[in-house]
């Protein structure tokens, strides 16, 4: 008897929109590139996590095509449509890039570039020469794409002073007022665009996701190790000297999911122990037939299931060898509201 099928259609999970969502502000917020931070190992964990073999099949949720949907995230609204095409990923993304990227402007003429670089030392004028070109480069763009295995996106702000000689000089006053409230809204109207191989249908999945008016980028992240804004739950009780980084809500039709994220010191046997015995303790019962599945794997399985009242609540653990803590992410799932 198999008790963990693999999907054999590749519908959207739950966590897929979460890890996009966390993917755009943890590897660069909208027009601002940076290498991974630590929270975006999180949300990679929270994708892997909800994808392995042993998350119950129901826990997906398959979303109609071009429809809005309204997700919850750390005290945020953001809001996405999924489509799906024949184009590959890099196809879908090169439409999205002549779409936004606008006509170029030369940021200052070429004699004023010569005369500049004649004050630069002759060994250093060729780097000079090619750091203001790679510099107009990145003004003249306006966008950014990211990618990984699979996936990849694309982000842009339009302000309506594109094509514009005032636009470098207002976008600069955007970020400046960003920087102190935190809102997307003083950036402009943020386009977001994440697409998803999907190998069962040879095809690719993509969303559109924009962030709500009352958007502050601030709460994506805890700051030090205070939690994260957003919530916990009264009957799920979170590991000790834990922090809380991620509080996800989304109703799609008679289903409800949220998912918690928490990360503390410790090892991964403890940390599945704590959730055995304080679930135990708040009347949640485990499923025996997980349990029964987790024996019949050839790799151990660090997740646990657990129903009460009509909810079922699936445990999932990551291990962050460098940092020595453990991930707990916990996904509740309720039908019927």
């Amino acid at each position: 008897m198999k008790i963990f099928r693999l999907l054999a259609r590749r519908s959207l999970r739950v966590g897929a929109i979460v890890w996009l969502a966390g993917a755009i502000f943890a590897f660069g917020h909208f027009m601002t590139p940076r290498a991974p931070t630590a929270l975006a190992r999180v949300y990679e964990d929270i994708g892997s996590a909800l994808n392995q073999p042993g998350v119950p099949e129901y826990m997906k949720g398959v979303v109609d095509e071009g429809k809005v949907q309204e997700v919850y995230l750390n005290g945020n609204t953001l809001f996405y449509t999924l489509y799906r095409t024949d184009k590959s990923i890099d196809q879908l993304l090169d439409y999205y890039e002549n779409l936004y990227k606008g006509p170029t402007h030369e940021f200052a003429t070429q004699e004023n570039k010569d005369y500049l670089l004649q004050f630069a030392a002759d060994e250093d004028r060729a780097e000079h020469a090619r750091r203001i070109e790679e510099t107009e480069k990145l003004i003249n763009e306006r966008y950014i794409r990211f990618s990984g295995k699979g996936w990849g996106g694309f982000s842009t702000i339009v302000t309506g002073k594109e094509g514009t000689g005032e636009w470098s000089q207002d976008l600069i006053k955007r970020f400046t007022k960003f920087k102190s409230t935190g809102l997307a809204s003083d950036l402009g109207d943020p386009k977001i665009v994440v697409a998803f191989e999907e190998p069962s249908t040879d095809s690719t999945q993509y969303f559109n996701v924009w962030p709500g008016a009352d958007f502050d980028h601030r709460n994506i992240a805890p700051r030090g190790e205070d939690d994260a804004a957003g919530y916990d739950l009264d009957d799920i009780p979170r590991p000790p000297s834990s922090q809380r980084l991620l509080t996800f809500g989304q109703t799609n039709g008679d289903v409800r999911y949220e998912i918690l994220t928490y990360k503390n010191d410790g090892y991964p046997d403890g940390v599945l122990a704590h959730w055995y015995e304080a679930m135990d303790d708040q009347g949640w019962a485990v499923s025996p037939t997980f349990e029964e599945g987790k024996t019949r794997t050839d790799e151990p399985i660090l997740a646990a299931l657990f129903a009460k009242d009509g909810r079922e609540a699936y445990v999932s653990l990551a291990i962050n060898g460098e940092e020595r803590t453990v991930t707990s992410t916990v996904v509740v799932h309720k039908r019927g509201g």
